[in-house]
Formats: structure tokens, sequence, C-alpha cells
């Protein structure tokens, strides 16, 4: 006999197998029904059955059918969450046909814990219903008809009473963890304040500081006498970079305190341009191409977030070759088709050795930061070596994502 392959030794299931798991499907579909639930069916389906073959000759004759009734009415209590009123129905008929009378008590009581809208009406029909039955079908109470009212009544308020408060009972408790869930999100929401102003306090006083006296430094070597025209260019360009520094982190520290969702500093792809000028005035030669000039509706159409993602992308980019990669030229391209944004940066491998001085300040989290903003819009960014000894850093973003995320916005 050829040994069975591993991969196909289970069995099909047969037609029995089938049936029985068809038969299980629905109970296995079924956890609404809890271990209360089951129990309580289960007992009210023993006592009827009692009633059934116990009772005195009534409405109905032969066992088998009352037993029927009973246990219908007993299986009905498996929905008496959902489905209050027509339990309670179902209870009262079987009070007719059969003369058990605990099954109704039951249904009574998930009438008035269970019953969402017209409770009132419900009630008071099933009572009007329930009170001639009393003593109308065979096992009445006894006693005179005044008796009887009376002692059915008070049997029927005590259910009653304790669905209602029940009801009363989860109805607070669903308002009080509510009002807790409230409070605890407006407390969440101070703290992420607070924390929010703090970090533009500190964001502010450091950061602010050191960027203003960069620039205040830069415009300082422009007026000195006799430095050499390169120097003053360098000089200019450094103080244009600190002062567009400062004005973006004006823009996050107002986000920051005003605690917007997403930051949008305003940038555009037109801002490539002035972006990759002071690249260049940086000491890098870079290209920048675009198809702005051929399809300049569709590059309007940009989202706002697209936009911001791929300058971004460009300007960490350039400043990592900048720092890594001197003496190499670096090529930038975007590109808007119908269906993505696609952004390369490529640099060319360093033709000098690094500058003397201390190394440029990095923590590492330029593509980390980069590959996060490009996966909350449903993109990529790829970057590895090139075959010819360079840096490549690639981006692609579906159109559409930038809308998406407005519109979550927006609902948000």
């Amino acid at each position: 006999m050829p040994p069975r392959n591993p991969r196909t030794s289970k069995a099909v299931p047969d037609a029995f197998e089938r049936c029985y798991l068809a038969l299980l499907r629905p109970l296995a579909r079924a956890p609404r029904w809890t271990c209360g639930d089951v129990l309580l069916a289960t007992v009210l389906a023993v006592d009827g059955v009692c009633v059934a073959v116990l009772r005195e000759p009534g409405l109905i004759h032969g066992v088998a059918p009352a037993m029927g009734v009973a246990l219908l009415v007993a299986a009905s209590f498996l929905e008496r969450r959902r489905a209050p009123l027509a339990v309670a129905v179902l209870s009262l008929l079987g009070l007719a046909l059969d003369g058990t009378r605990i099954a109704v008590y039951f249904a009574f009581y998930s009438l008035a814990k269970y019953q969402g809208r017209r409770r009132l009406p419900a009630i008071v029909g099933c009572w009007a219903a329930y009170l001639p039955l009393t003593w109308m079908v065979p096992g009445r109470l006894g006693g005179g008809w005044v008796q009887n009212f009376l002692i059915s009544s008070v049997l029927l308020t005590v259910p009653l009473v304790c669905g209602l408060g029940a009801n009363a009972y989860e109805r607070t408790l669903v308002a009080l963890r509510a009002e807790r869930e409230q409070r605890i999100a407006q407390v969440k929401a101070e703290v992420q304040a607070e924390e929010r102003m703090r970090l533009a306090r500190e964001m502010h006083d450091i950061l602010g500081h050191r960027i203003a006296i960069t620039a205040m430094h830069a415009g300082a070597i422009e007026m000195v006498q006799g430095v050499r025209p390169q120097s003053k260019e360098l000089a200019r360009a450094i103080g244009d970079t600190a002062r567009t520094a400062m004005g973006d982190l004006r823009q996050v520290l107002g986000a920051l305190r005003g605690g917007d969702g997403s930051v949008i500093a305003g940038r555009r792809l037109a801002d490539l341009d002035s972006l990759v000028d002071q690249v260049r005035a940086s000491g890098l030669d870079v290209t920048l191409r675009q198809n702005r000039e051929t399809d300049r509706e569709e590059v309007g159409r940009v989202p706002e977030e697209i936009a911001l993602t791929v300058y971004r992308t460009v300007q960490e980019s350039l400043t990592n070759v900048l720092k890594h990669a001197p003496g190499a030229t670096a090529e930038a391209s975007v590109e808007v088709r119908a269906d993505a944004v696609v952004a390369r940066v490529t640099n060319t491998a360093p033709r000098s050795a690094p500058r003397p001085g201390p190394p440029a300040p990095g923590g590492g989290f330029g593509l980390v930061g980069l590959r996060e903003r490009a996966t909350l819009l449903g993109g990529t960014v790829e970057a590895g070596p090139t075959a010819a000894g360079g840096w490549e850093v690639a981006l692609s973003v579906p159109s559409r994502a930038g809308r998406t995320l407005a519109a979550v916005h927006k609902s948000c």
C-alpha cells in the first residue's frame, strides 16, 4: 500500500458528517444563549412535563399534546432577552392550553426587564389576558372571584416589580459607565493638552533660541568687512535657512498649542524649487525634475498630506546627502501619475573625504519618520545603495490617500 501524502492525509467529511456538522452549526452560532437561559428553559420544560402528566383534564386532552405545548413554551425562553413579548404571549397560550403557571411568572419578569419600546402597553395587555385565565383554566387557585383576582394580582406583581427594578438598575449602571468613560476621555484630553503645551514651551525655549542665535550670527557674518563674497553668500544661505526653520517651528508650535490632528506646514510641490535652491547654496550639486510643466492641472490636485510627505522626503534625502556624501551630485524627481505620486532622490558616490570637524548630528530617525508618514498614507518608502556606489530613496503614495486621510480628519 503506497504511503499517504501528509498534505492530503485529512479525510474529507462524508455525507453523514456533513449533516451532523450542519445540525451543530446553529448551536455554534448562538453564543447569545447564556447558561442561565438554558437552565431556566430546562427547569420550565421539566415543570411543564410534570404538569402535563399529573394535571387534571383540561382544555386539551392527552398527555402528548400537553407535553408538546410545555416544551414549546420552555424553548421560547431561550429568546426571552430579544423577544420578551413573544415569550409572554406563548406563556399565556401555554397557561390556557396546559395549565402551567410558573412559566408565566418568569415571562412577565423578562417582559418587564427586557422589553424596550412600549413596555407599559405590553405589560397591561398581558396582565389583562392573564387575570381571566387564572380561574378559567383547570387547576385554578380556588376561592371566589375576588379572592382569585387578589391572589393572582399579588403573584404577578412580584415578578413585574423585580423585572422593572432590574431594568432600572442596569440602566443606571450603563449611565454611570458612560459618564465614567466621558470623564476619563475628558481627563485624557486635558492631560494631552497639558503635555502638548509643555512640549511647545520646551521646543520654543530650546529650538527657538538656538535658531534665532544662528540667524543672528549669519547676519553678523554678512556685515563683517573683508569677508570673501563666497563666505557672505554662505552666511546669507544659513540665515535664510534659519529664518525658514523658525517659520516652520512657529507653525508646529501653533498646531501643538491648538491641538490640531495634523500639522500641514503649507508645503506644496511648488516649494521644492526653493528647497533645491537652498541646498545648492549649501554646496550640493542637485537637479530637480518635475512634470509640473507638462501636467500642471494634475499636480495642482495633489492633496496637502501627500505634498507635505513628498517635500519632507526630498528634504530629508538631500540633507542626508550633504551630511554623508560630500562632493556627490544628487538628482530629485517628482512624478504625479493618475494613481500615485512618486518621488525619487538619487545621489552618486562621495568624491571627497568627510569635512574636518565634529560629525553632523543625527538620531537615525529620518528614514523611520519617512516610512511612518508613507504608511499613514498607504504608501511605501524604499532606501538602499545603488550599483554605482551611491544611494537612492524612493517614495510612492496613492493619489487617493490624501483625500481619504483628509476625510478622516474632518470626521474626527
